[in-house]
C-alpha cells in the first residue's frame, strides 16, 4: 500500500494528486472493460487495447506535465 500511496501522491508524498489518481482509474477502467467483453464471449483486438490504453497514458502524461509547475517545492 506503501508503494501506490508513493506514486499516486505529490512530491510531498502526503497529498493526494488528483491528476496521478484519475490516471490510474482511467488505466483500471480500460482493462476493466476490457476483460468483461472478454469475459462475455467478444474478442479484444490487442492494437484497440493497446489504442486506448495509449491515448489514456499520453492524455495524463500530458496533463501531468503541463501541471508540474503547480507542485510544491521542498
Amino acid at each position: 500500500m506503501n508503494f501506490i500511496r508513493h506514486i499516486l501522491t505529490g512530491k510531498d508524498n502526503q497529498t493526494w494528486d488528483m491528476g496521478k489518481v484519475s490516471w490510474a482509474v482511467c488505466i483500471l477502467a480500460v482493462i476493466a472493460a476490457a476483460a468483461a467483453n472478454w469475459w462475455h464471449g467478444s474478442v479484444i483486438p490487442l492494437i484497440d487495447f493497446g489504442g486506448a490504453l495509449t491515448g489514456v497514458c499520453v492524455g495524463h502524461g500530458a496533463a501531468l506535465g503541463i501541471k508540474k509547475s503547480t507542485e510544491p517545492g521542498q
